[in-house]
């Protein structure tokens, strides 16, 4: 079967690009790495979408794993390589790009569409706006990780790659189809192996998918996921009981919108949230008493309400300086952050196996969050069913201790103040009316 391959450097990424796809009508499944893949059994999905969790790491590290998912299926018959980039720009975006060019070893070329209109990304003169704001004026520069120190996705790229880029500017692509074609191809002729175009609307990205189509160029698809979705539908055909009914989330990210959107959730259901000291996931001879005692205070009231969760901070104040603890413990920061995020997973198992199915749905905040609760319940990933808000995706967890338990997840920067409100609502619409606990596969 002919296949799409996403290759994103986080599991929210990955998803988000996935039910873009999903809607589309294509099975589309995530999974945390290669390894959780296998060819015979997943022989019948138009979509795998990998994790490399590469976002944060060393740039050759990063290569490396790109290369090996492009490595592993190269040879099968894959219409189109996707590399999914962060919406903001963040991560190691031109050593993965090289990656997949590099091991693909022909004349492929890789068309950069940096947008994501819906979530109020947009690219002008190869300029990345947020919100109508420069993406280096934003909080998102300011990433402990990843910081960002320009707003042009060309020269970000190209100082990565250390080769410029081919550009297209917004002028070619509101001349619509024909234009966009012609350029694409000066641009290859030029000898350019990446290419950025700039878009505005979902409507100049589909403009883009069909010129890319129309000029016979091979080429890979680097966006957040609106270009591939588009690039996709040009290339494949389109394929054709009770649950429990309480909603558990699980909280790492510590940015101040996500205390907002947390606010706000109390507002709408006066959920049971449950406060994690992180310091105290961190330190080995307090782990396992705090874990032991969120775990009894959730237990306790948990009867009492349809929304129930467990957060690692409430007060801006409360957050950790995690440079300082790495030091004093002689390891890395993303260790540290390793810590804590293993901790809320052990957290969120141990409820789920101790509130006898009660519990339907999941969502989680934070992309190592996220992937820390799906290692712990022993997924092999998420099929991806609908997207509840620009880069919040529903699914389905893949088999694991909790096989088939629906789930959406979010990374702590996306969303308006209801963003969480927004998921939830979804989560107990689905418990209530389509979701199948004789599904579930539980193991003690």
């Amino acid at each position: 079967m002919s296949k799409i391959v996403i290759i994103a450097d986080d599991l929210t990424g990955a998803n988000a690009t996935s039910v873009l796809l999903a809607r589309q009508g294509f099975k589309a499944t995530t999974f945390l790495n290669l390894n959780k893949y296998n060819a015979q059994e997943h022989k019948d999905l138009n979509i795998i979408s990998i994790s490399t969790d590469s976002r944060g790491i060393e740039k050759q590290l990063a290569y490396e794993k790109v290369k090996n998912v492009v490595d592993f299926f190269k040879n099968e018959d894959v219409k189109l390589f996707a590399k999914r980039i962060d919406s903001t720009l963040r991560g190691n975006i031109g050593s993965e790009i090289s990656a997949i060019l590099d091991n693909l070893n022909d004349d492929t070329i890789a068309i950069v569409v940096p947008s994501f209109p819906a979530s109020g990304r947009v690219c002008i003169g190869g300029y990345l706006m947020v919100n109508q704001v420069p993406l280096e004026n934003t909080d998102v520069a300011k990433d402990p990780k990843t910081p960002i120190f320009t707003s042009s996705a060309v020269k970000l790229i190209g100082d990565q790659m250390k080769v410029k880029p081919g550009f297209i500017e917004l002028d070619k692509v509101l001349k619509g189809t024909d234009s966009i074609k012609d350029a694409i191809i000066s641009e290859k002729d030029k000898g350019s192996k990446v290419i950025v175009i700039d878009a505005t609307t979902d409507d100049d990205i589909l403009k883009i998918a069909k010129a890319v189509k129309l000029s016979g160029i091979k080429a890979i698809s680097v966006d957040p996921g609106p270009f591939t979705a588009a690039l996709s539908e040009e290339l494949m055909e389109v394929p054709a009981d009770e649950p429990g009914k309480k909603v558990m989330l699980t909280v790492g990210s510590v940015s101040n919108l996500t205390r907002t959107q947390l606010d706000e959730l109390k507002l709408r259901y006066s959920p049971l949230l449950v406060a994690v000291s992180a310091a105290n996931l961190i330190y080995d001879d307090t782990r396992k008493d705090e874990i032991g005692s969120v775990v009894e205070k959730v237990l306790q009231d948990v009867s009492d309400y349809d929304v129930v969760g467990v957060i690692t901070t409430s007060k801006e104040d409360e957050v950790l300086n995690l440079t300082d603890i790495a030091n004093e413990l002689e390891i890395s920061e993303d260790e540290v952050s390793q810590r804590i995020s293993d901790g809320l997973a052990e957290i969120t198992i141990e409820v789920l196996k101790k509130t006898d199915s009660i519990i339907g749905g999941l969502f989680t905040s934070g992309g190592d969050v996220t992937v820390a609760v799906c290692s712990a319940l022993g997924s092999a990933g998420i099929e991806v069913k609908d997207e509840v808000l620009p880069l919040a995706v529903y699914g389905r967890i893949i088999k694991g201790v909790y096989d088939n338990m629906p789930i959406i997840t979010k990374g702590g920067l996306i969303g308006d103040d209801k963003a969480i409100i927004k998921c939830v609502d979804y989560l107990l619409t689905k418990l209530s009316n389509e979701y199948h606990s004789k599904d579930i596969k539980v193991e003690n």
